[in-house]
């Protein structure tokens, strides 16, 4: 009986716990009500080593000023993290160009990029992961007069757009990237409301 006493206790006490525990869970699950000022983007770019062997590849990505910016890749992987104002777009592009003639051979050619965002308060501090936004995987097996056109394919196909407003809608856009990676284009931050889907919001 004196052990019957003791396991309703544990028991009610483990109870009370339970409730506190899942009140705090579904508090810290609501929505931010805080309005977002800005966003922390974070860039990725993947390439294969011997796309780096035959081609200057170059990312060109929004920066903090919501300007075209770019940077030439001297390893397989890239990353930048920027801070953006609300409302604005992000988004990258890879960019690779023949360094010159292919020699002979197969050739395995990959690029991919990513862009993972989170929604900031106006002091800086986060209000609310987003998604991770992916490029299409370009990758595969050439031989060595193949190779230029997989190059065109990257520059038209690997790339992320997206336009966020303040209140955390989200989406796609079009950038004008512009074609010769070395010039840096500047860019209007305005939301577009074209293609839009709900996958991305």
């Amino acid at each position: 009986m004196k052990n019957l006493k003791i396991m309703s206790k544990v028991l009610g006490g483990l109870l009370v716990l339970g409730i506190l525990t899942v009140s705090c869970r579904n508090d810290n699950e609501e929505e931010p009500s805080a309005v977002p000022a800005g966003l922390k983007v974070d860039y990725v770019a993947n390439v294969s080593q011997q796309l780096l062997d035959v081609a200057n590849v170059t990312v060109r990505f929004i920066g903090a000023n919501g300007q075209v910016a770019s940077e030439q890749m001297s390893s397989t992987t890239w990353t930048k993290s920027v801070t953006i104002a609300l409302p604005a777009k992000a988004g990258l592009s890879i960019q690779p160009t023949l360094k010159g003639p292919v020699a002979e051979g197969e050739y395995t050619l990959s690029a991919q990029g990513k862009m993972t965002y989170t929604w900031l308060d106006k002091n800086g501090e986060r209000l609310k992961d987003g998604s991770t936004e992916i490029t299409p995987e370009m990758t595969a097996m050439f031989y060595s007069e193949d190779v230029p056109p997989f190059l065109n394919a990257i520059t038209n196909y690997c790339n992320v757009e997206r336009a966020f407003d303040k209140d955390y809608g989200v989406t796609d856009t079009d950038i004008v990237w512009g074609g010769n990676a070395s010039d840096d284009n500047t860019q209007n931050t305005g939301i577009s409301d074209e293609g839009a889907t709900g996958d991305n919001r």
